[in-house]
């Protein structure tokens, strides 16, 4: 509790001690001294209870130097309305409505979501989105065993109920007028995200039904809207509290290495502190903590600067977090195969490094390029005419440099390695899934990508891109790295 006011000076507080002297006779200077010895006592004992009182009162009052003073943003959603353009959000999963998985165009969820339209006929819905891939509005549809697509084009089975929770959040069922996917053929059938045996699933599901649901919050089927501008704030939100939580680990690195992070200590202390300014003590206090590092890094001994810079290198998660891009990639999390695809596509995949110490520095990553099918991919091999699409790249100070993503047959061994999904081409054994590429990418094959660049401005963007596509020609990749060759 609060010290009363007339407490809040010490004197004030010494002149309520009241030391009766009645039972000392007067004039006995034995009991006078007496008298003042007990009232000396008396003083020190409130002085000691004044100073434990003040004491408790700061303690409480004052907050912790390194507290916690980051809270997790929260999405403002609004009602239900069709005819709005919104961004549709899965509660449980904390996660928007987008695309992805399988040719980049399965509904999925993911951290940044696409602009999406309810319309209405009679009692039911039509869910329209504006495909990035196909950069056009487009209608979600339901197809094979309740696989959920969003670049439908005159589509039929794509009509749903919008069913209150009565708490803002809603439900969306399957319903007539679809032929074949509705409540008749599909009691209770929702969509949803299934986590049943993989976490780290973001491909939706069309036919997910609390019967069925194999334990308490597998199926998570609870959706709300928000308004483009609330959608757009809360990604800011995320981003300056994602960068909060990366300068307090650096803080803790500080702490640990004895490097002084008074200055960017005092930024995250302050919860209104912007992205800007959070952002440039990642930067600075980075450059402290790596100073010596960084002075002996040479081309012949780098220093990996991946995990300090990159977010999301290998997909360990089986999700495309951190990067951004005009198609998302096939990303196979049913089989937690952490790894990433492009098939029959053009697209640009990328990410934007900020902070970066000045330098010259080497980006690469695992991947290769297959020419088509795998027939014609070994005809143009054996020809010497085989085109190579995919190219890495990276961007500085307003100029690009890029690299061909080597081919499917560079280096492959002549070897099978007993890997499923693996066949044999000409003398070569290579890949032809995701889950074959995997085990050829923990085996150290396809590591010729890599390009090197002189970064002065702090800022790098690193991705790759196909803007050729030959009938089902295939990108696998992982594990991007980030090196510093010194100055």
């Amino acid at each position: 509790m609060l010290l009363e006011e007339k407490y809040y000076r010490m004197e004030d507080f010494l002149k309520t001690i009241d030391v009766k002297a009645t039972t000392f006779a007067p004039g006995n200077r034995n009991q006078t001294n007496k008298l003042k010895l007990m009232q000396n006592a008396q003083r020190s004992l409130c002085l000691m209870a004044w100073i434990l009182a003040l004491l408790g009162w700061f303690l409480l009052f004052t907050p912790l130097v390194h507290a916690q003073v980051w809270t997790k943003p929260q999405l403002q959603t609004t009602d239900f309305a069709a005819g709005q353009e919104c961004y549709l959000f899965n509660v449980g999963a904390e996660r928007f409505y987008t695309e992805g998985n399988a040719y980049g165009t399965q509904s999925s969820v993911g951290e940044e979501g696409l602009k999406c339209k309810f319309v209405k006929s009679g009692e039911v819905y039509k869910l329209t989105d504006f495909s990035i891939a196909k950069n056009s509005w487009r209608t979600t549809f339901v197809t094979t065993n309740g696989a959920l697509y969003v670049d439908g084009e005159n589509v039929t089975e794509c009509w749903w109920k919008v069913v209150s929770n009565g708490n803002g959040t809603f439900k969306l069922m399957m319903t007539e007028p679809n032929k074949t996917y509705n409540q008749e053929n599909y009691p209770g059938a929702m969509m949803g995200l299934d986590l049943f045996e993989d976490e780290y699933r973001t491909a939706l599901a069309a036919l997910l039904m609390d019967a069925e649901e194999p334990g308490s919050g597998l199926y998570l089927t609870d959706w709300a809207v928000a308004t483009p501008r609330a959608y757009e704030q809360y990604l800011t939100d995320v981003a300056t509290y994602k960068a909060a939580i990366q300068l307090k680990l650096l803080l803790d690195e500080a702490e640990e290495k004895g490097t002084d992070a008074t200055d960017e200590q005092t930024i995250y202390d302050n919860a209104a502190s912007t992205l800007a300014e959070l952002q440039t003590a990642i930067g600075t206090l980075t450059a402290k903590i790596l100073e010596d590092e960084l002075s002996k890094a040479t081309r012949e001994n780098p220093l990996d600067l991946t995990d300090k810079f990159i977010i999301n290198p290998r997909y360990e998660n089986n999700d495309n977090s951190g990067w951004k891009g005009n198609v998302q990639p096939g990303i196979d999390a049913n089989n937690n195969l952490q790894n990433a695809e492009f098939f029959n596509t053009n697209f640009d995949t990328y990410q934007d490094l900020i902070n970066l110490p000045e330098g010259n520095y080497r980006v690469s990553l695992q991947g290769y390029y297959r020419a088509g099918l795998e027939g014609p991919a070994l005809e143009a091999k054996q020809s010497g005419n085989e085109p190579l699409n995919a190219e890495l790249y990276v961007t500085t100070n307003g100029k690009t440099s890029t690299s061909k993503i080597q081919s499917i047959f560079t280096g492959a061994p002549t070897e099978n390695q007993n890997a499923n999904g693996e066949i044999n081409l000409g003398q070569w054994w290579v890949p032809n899934t995701m889950a074959a590429a995997a085990v050829y990418f923990d085996r150290g094959y396809y590591l010729g990508n890599s390009i090197e660049v002189n970064v002065t401005t702090g800022k790098l963007r690193i991705g790759i891109q196909k803007n050729t596509t030959i009938r089902r020609d295939w990108v696998m990749f992982d594990n991007w790295k980030l090196e510093y060759l010194g100055k």
